[in-house]
């Protein structure tokens, strides 16, 4: 649909139906798009809550002023990105993510450890936040370079499932804060260069 008289496309509204958050190692590339995540790369943080993902955004400005002018010119010195979510899978993924800590197995046992040190250096991992309006709309945020830096407390009760609250903080891998890659086309027709008209 092209934009009406008004200047409104409201083929370009859209809700993000379905999506999880992979985590992978540092180094590790985005999927090519159009292609599922390589689960042999990437893990699957799971189902999360009905809250879906925060996506929070912000940066750190200075106004610049002028005698006489007011300000003339905003200088960004920094930004800050996040993703907020509460996994409901109690996953070993999911555990090891939020608790900055690596499952130890015991075969005899038959149980698993997670050892929660009083001090911890977070592991830094690659993310993919991966949403989809539809069979043919996926949006994917990669984060080449981020870290949990920040957790919110789980509550254990019966009449409620447990929750795993955290917050991934990108951190920037060389000129790369995170990256939208957009397999939407409504997006891309937005996008695209008209066709050429050949005469």
């Amino acid at each position: 649909m092209a934009r009406d008289a008004e200047g409104y496309n409201t083929d370009l509204v859209r809700v993000a139906v379905t999506g999880t958050i992979y985590t992978a190692d540092t180094g590790t590339d985005i999927p090519p798009a159009g292609k599922p995540a390589d689960m042999q790369k990437w893990t699957p943080l799971g189902a999360f809550t009905d809250d879906g993902v925060e996506h929070n955004f912000e940066e750190d400005t200075e106004e610049v002023k002028s005698w006489g002018r007011g300000t003339v010119r905003v200088i960004v010195k920094g930004r800050t990105l996040t993703l907020k979510l509460s996994a409901l899978e109690s996953s070993p993924d999911v555990l090891g993510t939020f608790y900055g800590a690596v499952p130890t197995v015991d075969k005899v046992a038959r149980s698993v450890t997670l050892d929660i040190q009083p001090n911890v250096a977070r592991p830094k991992s690659a993310y993919l936040f991966e949403w989809r309006d539809g069979d043919d709309k996926t949006w994917r945020m990669f984060i080449p370079k981020g870290q949990v830096s920040e957790v919110e407390s789980p509550k254990f009760s019966g009449g409620d499932a447990v929750s795993w609250g955290m917050t991934l903080q990108a951190l920037g891998s060389g000129d790369s804060l995170a990256q939208w890659q957009i397999t939407d086309p409504d997006f891309y027709a937005e996008v695209a260069p008209p066709p050429e008209i050949k005469e």
